[in-house]
């Protein structure tokens, strides 16, 4: 059984991650995928962790346009009309020279759901503004303030720590769309960007601060009550407390360190008497974790029914028995496997603590990071690979009617490589 878009035909004009990270997304999903590349490719084909690569454009089929030629603009519009979905993250004004603006396209094609990722929005001084998640994400929309402390540099983000959010966004229009597309007949103009994405990221804070409540940044240790907090065990290892609701969760903390008569310590005992005696809490807490290892807590905290998780390392994460478990992470498929959408079921890493401590057994077959839905009707599977640059070329125009002599001509107008 396929994936729930199942039929969906998708065209992708991406670079880099957002537009791609939603197309890939799509595909996992079921959809039929093909991405469109100049000659020289995808810039992110150039970067020295394949990897990274691989992580947004698995399942694709790859086929290279010289779109500045009329022939391989004519090509493409051979595709998008029998697509449903055109997805992109090129500057808009920049496809627009080219006719491949969503006014020029929907004339053409009134069923194309046309879905593109930006910077900065698509009205006012923005629209035409170069965007990378670092800047419009990060920076702009107010996150990197937001965790930076006083007096300190803010801290840079992680790689496509803004795209994938915006492609996953961006997915999300696209399915709603297709829906509309399916009821109408009529596609869609879909946008997201990064700033858009960035800041319902933040919108706590920013609509706390909107209304006049300050919002305070930079925070190291805890929100606001000490057992929302982060905390050190003896042997160095740091862990979360998630005691949201501080008087429901407070006596099992105090249980969990074997203090109970601090449960109903007029101190502590209420929401505002924790909050207010925050400081006198989080130093009783820091001297009791202080005295065992992680794994001890880690049973104590089980026993007593304390929510909490392990900040775990990146080789952490990749051993986590629960992370494998939850479907995090997919092997790509090898050069013979059938590969299928949907998770993969590697539940049971034996191996690892609860902490995240040692090795999990894991295929041994390269890795993908999942995208974060699963659908109950897809069975388990390695993910496909990547395609090669223009991999599917010459296949794509068979299936769109071409012969081998009308290839050979686009070759000759170096329309495709």
């Amino acid at each position: 059984m396929g994936g729930p878009l199942d039929g969906v035909r998708v065209v992708e004009l991406g670079v880099m991650v957002a537009g791609p990270a939603c197309a890939a997304i799509l595909a996992d999903w079921g959809a039929e995928v093909v991405k469109v590349e100049p000659p020289d490719g995808d810039p992110h084909r150039g970067n020295l962790n394949t990897a990274l690569f691989e992580l947004d454009n698995r399942g694709k089929r790859g086929i290279c346009l010289d779109l500045k030629r009329p022939e391989a603009q004519e090509v493409l519009s051979r595709l998008l009309a029998d697509a449903d979905v055109l997805v992109t993250n090129l500057r808009l004004a920049a496809l627009a020279r080219l006719g491949l603006d969503y006014d020029t396209l929907s004339a053409r094609f009134p069923r194309l759901v046309y879905a593109a990722a930006t910077g900065y929005g698509t009205t006012g001084e923005g629209a035409d503004k170069p965007g990378y998640d670092m800047g419009a994400y990060w920076s702009r929309a107010g996150v990197a303030h937001a965790v930076t402390q006083a007096g300190t540099a803010p801290p840079v983000s992680r790689p496509g720590m803004g795209d994938h959010p915006t492609g996953l966004a961006l997915a999300a229009g696209v399915c709603a769309a297709l829906v509309r597309q399916r009821v109408t007949g009529r596609g869609e103009f879909v946008t997201t960007s990064l700033l858009r994405t960035g800041s319902y990221t933040i919108s706590c804070d920013l609509i706390s601060r909107a209304h006049g409540q300050v919002s305070a940044t930079g925070l190291s240790r805890m929100l606001y009550n000490p057992i929302l907090a982060v905390y050190q065990a003896g042997d160095g290892r740091w862990f979360w407390l998630l005691g949201l609701q501080a008087t429901r969760h407070w006596p099992n903390v105090v249980r969990a360190i074997g203090r109970p008569e601090l449960a109903t310590d007029p101190r502590f005992a209420t929401m505002g008497a924790l909050i207010g005696n925050r400081d006198e809490a989080l130093a009783l807490l820091d001297e009791a974790f202080a005295e065992r290892p992680l794994d001890h807590w880690a049973e104590a905290f089980d026993r007593h029914g304390v929510w909490w998780d392990p900040v775990l390392s990146l080789d952490e994460v990749l051993a986590d028995p629960l992370a494998h478990a939850a479907g995090v992470f997919r092997p790509i498929a090898g050069p013979d496997e059938v590969p299928a959408p949907g998770r993969d079921a590697q539940a049971d890493a034996a191996g690892a603590s609860t902490a995240g401590g040692g090795p999990a057994e894991r295929d041994p077959r390269p890795i993908t990071v999942a995208t974060p839905v699963d659908f109950g009707s897809l069975p388990p599977g390695p993910a496909p690979r990547a395609p090669e640059l223009g991999e599917h070329t010459e296949q794509v125009l068979l299936d769109l009617g071409y012969d081998w002599p009308a290839i050979t001509a686009l070759k000759d107008a170096d329309a495709i490589p």
